[in-house]
């Protein structure tokens, strides 16, 4: 099940949710409880094993992938 990433019209909160592909009912926010909210774009990390069994990272194609930041107002790129 992803992973998204939301942020509410009403009260500008961030947050994230399990949520299936096909799921109908609208995501609430968890402070104001509004359904009025906005998937934003997020950007992942992780790890690969090599054939030679060290690991190497690995990002999204976003600026900011790297950052650990809860919101891209804190990014300086």
């Amino acid at each position: 099940m992803p992973l998204y990433e939301y942020e509410c019209k009403n009260c500008a909160s961030q947050f994230e949710l399990l949520r299936a592909r096909n799921a109908q009912e609208p995501p609430i926010c968890p402070v104001c409880g509004q359904t009025e909210v906005v998937r934003v774009m997020s950007s992942f990390r992780g790890r690969l094993a090599t054939n030679s069994g060290s690991l190497r990272s690995i990002a999204g194609t976003s600026s900011c992938a790297g950052c650990s930041a809860t919101s891209c107002a804190a990014c300086r790129n």
